[in-house]
């Protein structure tokens, strides 16, 4: 009976410290994704991940798109204590060659390296 009890409280506390944090929009994890869109077309990421909470020119010609609370970071390679965190999922999209400075990623800008894309973590105020 104790140790029914002590499960239950053990339960209990788990669900109530996870209680009111937000949960990832995307099924996948923030490696998955960067694997997804390397090589693509705004557009092609757009279709894939769906429109991004804000666009944001940048003064190299670039155009950087944020996904807020869109995926976890997941694997051994991540820290125990920032492991399945969520975060806001970053992509910046080069200015296409042979366009002027105004051509954003809606010109065809594309995700070429893997630097690119790139997260931030939530600054949280619990």
């Amino acid at each position: 009976m104790k140790l029914t009890a002590a499960l239950l409280l053990a339960v209990g506390l788990s669900l109530a410290l996870h209680c009111g944090a937000p949960s990832p929009r995307s099924p996948f994890s923030f490696d998955q994704i960067r694997r997804q869109v390397s090589g693509k077309t705004a557009a092609e990421i757009e279709a894939l991940l769906g429109r991004p909470d804000t666009r944001e020119r940048l003064a190299t010609g670039t155009e950087k798109w944020i996904w807020w609370d869109y995926t976890v970071l997941d694997g051994e390679h991540y820290a125990p204590e920032v492991r399945r965190q969520v975060v806001h999922l970053e992509i910046v999209f080069e200015r296409p060659s042979g366009t002027g400075g105004t051509a954003g990623a809606a010109a065809g800008g594309r995700v070429s390296t893997p630097l690119t894309v790139s997260y931030s973590r939530p600054s949280r105020t619990d």
